[in-house]
């Protein structure tokens, strides 16, 4: 089935341009072998899932996957489709990859509120707020091969305690792990994760910190009740 995403020339950001999804990617793959450098960007949604013990939902990507097969990778990911936002993807991303539906926020005060009216439902629905939305140029493995491929990575963090299982045979698995925990992983195995991990939980963990204090110190307020 084909399907539609929206990309961006490098040199226009600005300017969302309707693209297949397969010949996005053999565009930019005959591109980098040509000049070794991505000219185009696509729409992606990263979306980094956090229960109340502070662990982070890594997914082990399936073997059978083009892009970085056998990698782990963040909680959920995928392509905003030509005419959608990223919040409706993430809202879209979350049912059939996690099985529960999720509010988006698009800012920290938004999210608190939402945290302390919704509290006792996390079991059953997700809470999710915007981060940031930036270009990166990423090493992607397609196909067994390395190629530099960028994206307009639009990052969300959000919080959830139901249960975990993949959905479909796109993931292997999913792992839990405290930031902590995490990095320490990712130094010792660093080819097991996929590059944005290395990048987005590197440049994202300042904020990353933050969102777990403001989680953990809801957690306690409730306990205290």
């Amino acid at each position: 089935m084909s399907e539609i995403i929206n990309t961006y020339l490098l040199d226009d950001p600005e300017t969302i341009i309707p693209m297949e999804r397969k010949e996005f990617y053999r565009e930019q793959i005959e591109v980098y072998k040509k000049t070794g450098k991505p000219t185009r960007a696509n729409d992606i949604i990263d979306i980094f899932i956090f229960n109340s013990h502070q662990e982070l939902l890594v997914q082990k990507r399936s073997y059978d996957k083009t892009h970085n097969a056998g990698l782990l990778d963040k909680s959920i990911g995928g392509h905003v489709r030509y005419g959608d936002s990223a919040d409706y993807s993430v809202m879209v991303e979350t049912v059939q990859e996690l099985q529960t539906p999720s509010i988006v926020l698009k800012n920290t005060e938004d999210f608190k509120k939402t945290l302390i009216l919704l509290k006792d439902y996390l079991t059953t629905i997700s809470i999710i707020r915007h981060s940031r939305s930036k270009i990166y140029i990423m090493e992607k493995i397609i196909d067994g091969k390395m190629v530099k491929i960028a994206n307009k990575i639009h990052a969300y963090f959000g919080i959830y305690d139901g249960s975990i299982r993949p959905v479909d045979r796109e993931a292997k698995g999913i792992l839990f792990y405290t930031l902590p925990e995490l990095e320490i992983e990712m130094k010792k195995f660093p080819r097991t994760f996929t590059q944005d991990m290395h990048v987005l939980i590197k440049e994202l963990h300042p904020e990353i910190e933050i969102f777990l204090k403001l989680v953990l110190k809801q957690k306690s307020r409730q306990n205290k009740k």
